[in-house]
């Protein structure tokens, strides 16, 4: 059975007073999305990453991976109005599988 995560990153790091969204903070020098990937990547190795981003982040998303060289594969998927309508962008690139939604 294939599994899939779908991580939805559209936050707009209000909350945490940033310049940039919280997802693409740095921790231990490394883009926090980065982290969580790689988390589930490392626990799961043959997940299938789904990444929904808003579409105004998708190209300094693309930046950022070559900057760091984060080479783990993912698919992006755009977000919506809502998070409801973001987490169902994700899935529309599921196919039949076990699925957990971040």
């Amino acid at each position: 059975m294939d599994k899939y995560v779908v991580i939805v990153a559209g936050g707009k790091g209000l909350r945490m007073g940033g310049e940039i969204p919280k997802q693409f903070f740095l921790l231990k020098g490394q883009p926090i999305l980065m982290r969580t990937i790689q988390k589930f990547t490392f626990t799961f190795p043959d997940i299938k990453v789904i990444v929904v981003l808003p579409e105004n982040q998708v190209d300094y998303w693309k930046s950022l991976c070559e900057e760091h060289q984060f080479n783990v594969d993912h698919q992006i998927a755009l977000g919506g109005s809502t998070r409801f309508h973001s987490v169902k962008s994700g899935l529309s690139l599921v196919n039949e599988g076990l699925v957990a939604v971040h």
